[in-house]
């Protein structure tokens, strides 16, 4: 597996515009690959996990984490505390932004809340940040998303462009800009972007089930197959490559298999963390438990599947109709218990 080392001349921090909005030191890489080796650990993609300790030679006083719905917070050194302050100072409703770090990780926590009407708070407060510094990644990149939950797609994808000009190394800017290139309708451009994805980061298989999955929309079935078998080389305990493994029994009128399958995966890794994966997952899993009968099952799936509600899946799929397929799969799991508790008594 080749591996591609940081160049500490460029460490300094990848330029935030000029008004250098805080000192966060992401990593720029040689080549199309996003993989560092440092200490003899693996690391895929700019952002590092918060537990991954480094040398404080691989960062300034600021760092970057992601949360678990996918927007970009700001932290301190080693991902800890306050980040660092701004060099230059904004206005926004009146008061003065000293602190550019602190105002992005406010415009998350409100869109973490899932509450629409507070959204449009936060994508307001994502702009005035962007206009102050076109080039900090977490506001590009958060204002993107928040684009997108609010079906902004043109204005979402424009967001992931900037973002991916600025740092080209991130290989979940390019999922998202794919997804919403789809979205739109734009299917070359999409692929493209997936196919980025995939080069940035070659340890996760995301990309590949996205890959996959435009190709079953597309009928392209067997072209589709070849993205899952290298999801499955990559890492055959995958729940992105077990669902694309799924997907194709589910096409092929399998539904029994599909469930196995489902049944099988384990969302969490060796230590016990839970996976990164596509929460499109959980709605797979729960539609074919339905499909099968087994109604306790569905109701679990749609139930964890609701508990992100600023997954990309929503923006595709009502989130009132996922709470109707839980209530209904319930009420069914409930009538399939009195009917067997019946058959019991005679």
């Amino acid at each position: 597996m080749g591996t591609i080392w940081v160049r500490k001349a460029i460490l300094q921090g990848i330029n935030f515009g000029l008004w250098s909005c805080t000192a966060f030191a992401l990593c720029a890489t040689v080549g199309l690959s996003a993989q560092f080796k440092i200490g003899g650990k693996e690391y895929a993609g700019i952002l590092w996990g918060e537990n991954d300790l480094l040398d404080p030679e691989f960062y300034e006083d600021g760092s970057l984490l992601r949360t678990d719905q996918d927007f970009i917070l700001a932290a301190g050194r080693n991902w800890k505390g306050d980040p660092p302050g701004s060099k230059g100072s904004f206005e926004f409703d009146g008061q003065r932004i000293e602190n550019c770090g602190l105002f992005n990780n406010e415009a998350v926590r409100i869109l973490q809340t899932a509450d629409p009407e507070k959204r449009k708070l936060a994508v307001r407060m994502l702009e005035s940040g962007v206009r102050f510094d076109p080039s900090f990644f977490a506001f590009r990149y958060n204002l993107g998303r928040a684009y997108h939950l609010e079906k902004n797609y043109q204005k979402a994808v424009l967001q992931f462009e900037y973002a991916f000009a600025e740092v080209p190394q991130y290989y979940r800017t390019y999922l998202h800009a794919g997804v919403l290139y789809e979205l739109l309708n734009e299917p070359i451009p999409a692929v493209i972007s997936y196919k980025k994805a995939v080069e940035r980061n070659q340890f996760h298989t995301e990309a590949l089930i996205l890959l996959a999955e435009h190709y079953i929309k597309t009928d392209l079935k067997n072209r589709a197959k070849i993205y899952i078998q290298r999801a499955l080389k990559i890492d055959e305990n995958s729940p992105d490559a077990k669902l694309g493994l799924a997907r194709l029994e589910i096409l092929g009128g399998r539904d029994y298999y599909a469930y196995k399958i489902f049944r099988n995966t384990d969302l969490h890794d060796e230590q016990g963390n839970k996976r990164s994966y596509n929460k499109k997952f959980h709605f797979y899993f729960a539609e074919t438990a339905g499909r099968i009968g087994d109604y306790v099952t569905a109701a679990k799936e749609y139930e964890e599947l609701l508990k992100y509600p600023n997954d990309p899946f929503f923006t595709e799929f009502s989130l009132k109709i996922i709470e109707r397929r839980r209530d209904l799969a319930k009420r069914f799991a409930e009538i399939k218990a009195l009917d067997e508790e019946s058959e019991k008594e005679q």
